[in-house]
């Protein structure tokens, strides 16, 4: 019997278990491999003012986690040695229309006024940060304290630390239904303290959960392209495609929002989207190669925030649901599940994201 059981092996669930191992026997359990659905199809932005319209309790949430990121990432290359290609050359958000233009303009308003390190720029400015833009611009702004990181470079050292800290890791395997400290795999039952639900899209295929779990797939189609070295430094958002250049020479660009279920497709009407929008950031990118295509599947919950905390079932907690922020908000994710786990108040307030917010019934 372990303490804990993590059903889900994405950039989540290896948060959490690597968290709470040392403290915990953790035993995680993967349908897949580890980090190979969501977790790998992810562009890696760090960003949660590029987006923020208000100071908001999911705001803060993302800034916290943001907050938290320097040193997640400073720990987990020191344990592994890895690499996880951590950026923090900053964010430009780029207008072409008076109404983009308006948008941009009121979110720099209120974070300035907020005391956020934001910066108006004119094309001018642009075009010296980031030579090869050609868009016509009639607003912009710099985000120098936003971040990404390559996903899968992230989650194979979030792996190799759960090893390394003694987390019992197995993959392939199908959670069928789970109980109060009992979860079962087809005729296999396995027993834990705790049990930690934390497997995004898949989350509502488990029996037995109280109350279950609203999480839909909105799928995203992505793509790299082939850049010059140098080329770009910056992410660049423009409406809602983005450009993050990886130092390896990838220039990720991202990415469709489709209400299709499990369809993994990558579509002509999708890429072809995509790169006319990438076009239209910077016409040079025409003639760069595609590297790679592929589509990530997003939990996404109805009112887009996560479930996160206890559910009716004594010692079955909720991480799931975290739609187009996994990545962001792994580090605050895995201190909030483990202080629920240990006992303890939470350092954030998560009743915000409470399973009970969607009902909850009696075990």
């Amino acid at each position: 019997m372990h303490d804990v059981i993590v059903i889900g092996g994405g950039v989540i669930g290896l948060s959490i278990a690597r968290e709470l191992a040392g403290r915990k026997s953790v035993l995680l359990l993967d349908r897949g491999s580890t980090g190979q659905g969501t977790s790998r199809a992810a562009a890696g932005m760090l960003t949660p003012l590029s987006e923020a319209d208000d100071q908001g309790p999911f705001f803060q949430l993302c800034r916290a986690s943001h907050a938290m990121y320097d040193g997640f990432v400073q720990d987990l290359q020191s344990e592994t040695g890895s690499d996880v290609g951590y950026s923090t050359d900053g964010l430009l958000c780029l207008s072409s229309s008076e109404d983009s233009a308006n948008v941009i303009q009121r979110r720099y308003e209120w974070q300035k006024n907020a005391g956020f390190d934001v910066q108006l720029l004119s094309a001018d400015a642009v075009h010296e940060m980031e030579p090869l833009v050609t868009v016509p611009i009639c607003t912009a702004v710099f985000i120098p304290g936003d971040r990404s990181v390559t996903p899968r470079r992230l989650v194979n050292a979030l792996r190799e630390a759960c090893f390394n800290r003694g987390v019992e890791i197995r993959t392939g395997l199908h959670v069928d239904s789970i109980a109060r400290n009992q979860v079962r795999v087809g005729k296999m039952i396995l027993e834990a303290a705790n049990i930690v639900i934390a497997s995004g899209v898949w989350s509502p295929e488990l029996s037995g959960l109280d109350p279950p779990i609203p999480v839909y797939p909105r799928k995203g189609q992505i793509l790299s392209l082939g850049m010059p070295a140098g080329a770009f430094r910056r992410m660049i958002r423009w409406g809602s495609s983005y450009f993050v250049p990886r130092s390896s020479g990838e220039l990720v660009v991202g990415a469709t929002n489709e209400d299709v279920g499990f369809d993994l497709s990558n579509t002509p009407a999708g890429l072809g989207r995509l790169l006319m929008d990438a076009q239209q950031i910077s016409s040079h990118v025409g003639a760069y190669p595609i590297l790679e295509t592929w589509t990530g599947l997003r939990p996404a919950t109805p009112d887009e925030l996560p479930i996160l905390g206890p559910s009716a079932i004594p010692g079955v907690y909720y991480a799931t649901g975290h739609y187009r922020n996994g990545v962001l908000l792994a580090p605050i994710t895995a201190a909030i599940v483990s202080d629920l786990v240990r006992g303890r108040k939470p350092g954030f307030a998560i009743d915000a994201y409470a399973p009970s917010r969607f009902g909850m019934g009696h075990v």
